[in-house]
Order: C-alpha cells, then structure tokens, then sequence
C-alpha cells in the first residue's frame, strides 16, 4: 500500500501547506460583529424606512410650513434621527466590507477607510445637524 499521497481523510484546511498560505490573509476577529451590525441596522432600518416612507407620502402635498412643522416634532425628528443614525452605520459597515475584500493596497486601503470616515462623519453630522435645526425652531419661514 502506497502511502506517499495525501490521505482522503485530510481536508484542506488540516493540510500544514494549504494553512500556511492562508494564514493571516483576512481576520477573522472583528468579522463576526461586523456581520452582526449589518443584519441589525438592516433589521432596525425596515420600521424606520416604512415610517418614513408612509410620512413622506403624507406630506407628499403639502406646503413646506407644514413639513417644517411635522419636522418639528418630538417624535417624527426622533425617529428620523434614529433613521439618519441608523442607515449611516448600516452604510459604513457595509462600505467597510466591501473596501475590505477589493481593495488589496495597503495605501488605498488607508486612504478609503479615511475617506469613508470622513464623508460618513459630515453627511451624518450634517443630516443630524439639519433635524435639530428644524426641531428647535431655527428654521426661516
């Protein structure tokens, strides 16, 4: 009996060579929680985008004083806030993979995890920034 080949029972992840050439290729330490985050933002994003949608087609008529002042309510800011906050992470998150499995240079991968940070902090804070402006009564008529 010849036992110089492989045996059948070795897979390729117990094989020494094949392990050794994958190793420390991707992580395997935050990937699960990221996972995570995407599937609960995408979760949380159903309700909030429905409530936003269905107000929206209210209001699809109306005149700009009377979003103003739909906006300037406790809870539709609330929640609309909750929406901003919660499709920016959603969208991070993703755009994190994405940047994380094409993006092979390590300079481009610096710079776009830079440039995500970045637009993600000033979209988000400007959106939030608009809500509030609108909520506290800020607003010109």
């Amino acid at each position: 009996m010849d036992t110089s080949g492989p045996s059948p029972h070795v897979t390729a992840l117990r094989n020494d060579a094949v392990l050794r050439r994958v190793r420390y290729l991707g992580s395997a330490r935050d990937g699960l929680g990221e996972w995570q985050l995407q599937r609960w933002t995408a979760l949380a994003l159903l309700p909030l985008g429905l409530y936003f949608v269905a107000s929206i087609l209210c209001l699809a008529s109306a005149d700009r004083l009377a979003i103003v002042k739909w906006l300037s309510g406790l809870v539709p800011a609330l929640l609309t806030m909750l929406l901003m906050a919660t499709a920016f992470a959603h969208a991070y998150v993703g755009m994190r993979s994405i940047f994380a499995d094409y993006v092979r240079e390590r300079r481009a991968s610096f710079l776009a995890e830079l440039l995500l940070r970045a637009a993600s902090a000033v979209f988000f804070g400007g959106s939030i920034l608009a809500i509030l402006k609108i909520f506290l009564g800020r607003m010109d008529a």
